[in-house]
């Protein structure tokens, strides 16, 4: 389940904590997305990928989770 980070300060956020926090929300959807395929849950990992579609259409600014997740199933260049 997504969690919330709290920024706290007196003045606008500095945009390291904003990055940081971003980061951490992308790592987490990546970590439910494999944690669910490992355990073979398939209505968990639908879910989560439908999690990642509306996270990708709030943020079009960013580049595509979507395309992180398609990515790890390509074979690696060698």
């Amino acid at each position: 389940m997504p969690t919330l980070t709290l920024i706290t300060s007196a003045s606008r956020p500095s945009q390291p904590a904003i990055d940081e926090a971003e980061a951490a929300v992308r790592a987490q959807y990546v970590s439910h997305y494999l944690t669910d395929t490992r355990r073979g849950d398939v209505i968990a990992r639908d879910w989560t990928l439908y999690e990642i579609e509306m996270y990708d259409a709030a943020n079009p600014s960013l580049p595509p989770l979507m395309d992180e997740i398609r990515g790890l199933h390509l074979p690696a260049a060698a």
